[in-house]
């Protein structure tokens, strides 16, 4: 369980940056296409927002699955049991954040669908 978590945290966190590098490349495109257009850049500084806050959460979940696996397996090496406690709790504080940000984004998408219906979309 330990390495396959030590798995999954280095594929957060490869697919957090390579969501800020597609960003950029897509910002790159758009300014190519577009030019000089006035008002561009401005829109293009907003559209940096999410790509940050998407970095910010892998890195935060690599953290944690990276320091349950390191605990996790030095602790079942050692056959040392407050290690492989406290990386339980790294891996209990990793799921109570997913399970934060799962319960943040469905209250998002119920507002919206809530706002497109009061609209009349």
């Amino acid at each position: 369980m330990a390495v396959w978590a030590g798995l999954a945290a280095i594929v957060s966190l490869i697919n957090s940056i390579m969501g800020l590098i597609s960003y950029f490349i897509q910002v790159n495109k758009i300014n190519k296409m577009v030019g000089d257009y006035p008002g561009t850049q401005r829109a293009m500084a907003g559209g940096l927002i999410w790509p940050l806050i998407s970095l910010g959460i892998g890195v935060a979940l690599f953290v944690f699955l990276n320091k349950f696996s390191k605990m996790a397996k030095s602790g079942v090496d050692t056959n040392d049991s407050y290690l492989i406690n406290e990386a339980l709790g790294n891996l209990s504080t990793y799921f109570k954040f997913v399970g934060i940000l799962i319960i943040i984004v469905l209250v998002i998408f119920l507002l919206v669908f809530m706002f497109g219906l009061a609209m009349g979309a």
